[in-house]
């Protein structure tokens, strides 16, 4: 069987959203067990996968998560549209610019160019570039770039930074610096390319202190969740970037932002929760590209992993947390 992406598009909007309140977490591992084996996915710690992940997944980025082509959570607060919390992320980076002459922006990991691109048309004199491991982002993300002279891309990894890229005035990852198996390489790359004054942003999600202390359920449903966005050697723990970042000669602070991830993680595990428990969308993953289904176990337990498994949501229960957090270079 061939998969239809035509048809997802179809089924999403016609089946019936999933319940108002999660499932509980072993129901839903029972789920991910059934569908795809929870030893089969846990089996490939370690391996090499980002590639072949974003490979399989960009047609669902590309047309059925999101309008924008975000790839990465939205954060929601009373104020703000969908838009608006898709580009929540964006909007830090966007607070820190002055507009002068000659500022430039670096994006690391920009995958389909939307944060750079929304940037762009909202500060037309700052210089923007994005940079991504993928071949296939960066030529979408060209195209896409039509009359924004001030936006860049090209293919290139934050584990070998170019050497004529330097003097960013701000440099930000949005989800992609889990990939990084050296903070303190890649730490040291960024106060490189860092004019005095800058700031590095990073939002992503790491592994609270004690991860391995947590009940056994919830550590296995962030293994899973870990494994099936192609973090196959897992999110770096609380502390490891700041901790970077410092020793790169950076004043470095951080916060924990999940409580925002909520309204976006509870809507994708309802939308998850179709996919396992509809005839019709159980038949459907059967012909997606393996990678690309198993977006569905992240889209069920990533709820789980940030809030617990308690009866009402609470960031104090999960066992990750998701993050923002900030680094600038010393002026003097």
């Amino acid at each position: 069987m061939n998969f239809d992406l035509n048809a997802a598009k179809a089924f999403d909007v016609s089946l019936p959203v999933g319940p108002e309140r999660p499932a509980p977490l072993e129901q839903a591992l029972g789920l991910v067990d059934r569908v795809f084996g929870i030893d089969t996915i846990l089996s490939e710690k370690h391996a090499e996968i980002v590639s072949k992940y974003y490979r399989q997944s960009m047609p669902g980025y590309a047309a059925l998560y999101n309008r924008w082509q975000c790839m990465h959570l939205a954060l929601h607060e009373p104020h703000l549209d969908e838009k608006a919390a898709f580009f929540a992320q964006a909007q830090v980076v966007s607070d820190l610019l002055t507009n002068a002459p000659g500022q430039r922006v670096l994006e690391l990991g920009c995958g389909l160019g939307a944060n750079t691109l929304h940037l762009a048309a909202h500060h037309p004199g700052t210089d923007f570039t994005g940079l991504d491991l993928m071949a296939e982002h960066v030529a979408r993300a060209r195209a896409k770039a039509g009359n924004l002279p001030n936006a860049s891309f090209r293919c290139a990894s934050f584990d070998a930074l170019p050497e004529d890229a330097e003097g960013f005035d701000v440099i930000f990852a949005v989800e992609t610096l889990c990939y990084a198996q050296s903070t303190d390489d890649v730490a040291l790359g960024l106060a490189r390319l860092l004019r005095p004054g800058g700031w590095v942003v990073i939002f992503d999600a790491h592994r609270k202190e004690g991860f391995e202390a947590f009940p056994a359920a919830l550590v296995t449903a962030a293994r899973l969740y870990e494994t099936t966005t192609a973090v196959t050697r897992g999110f770096h723990q609380d502390g490891t970037w700041e901790r970077a970042l410092t020793a790169a000669g950076l004043v470095a602070a951080s916060e924990s932002i999940t409580e925002k991830t909520h309204q976006g993680l509870a809507t994708l595990h309802r939308r998850a929760t179709k996919a396992f428990v509809d005839p019709k969308w159980r038949l459907l993953l059967r012909t997606m590209p393996r990678y690309f289904a198993r977006n569905a176990v992240a889209g069920l337990l990533g709820y789980h992993v940030c809030f617990g498994d308690g009866p009402d949501p609470d960031p104090e229960r999960g066992v990750v947390a998701y993050q923002q957090i900030m680094a600038r270079k010393a002026v003097g």
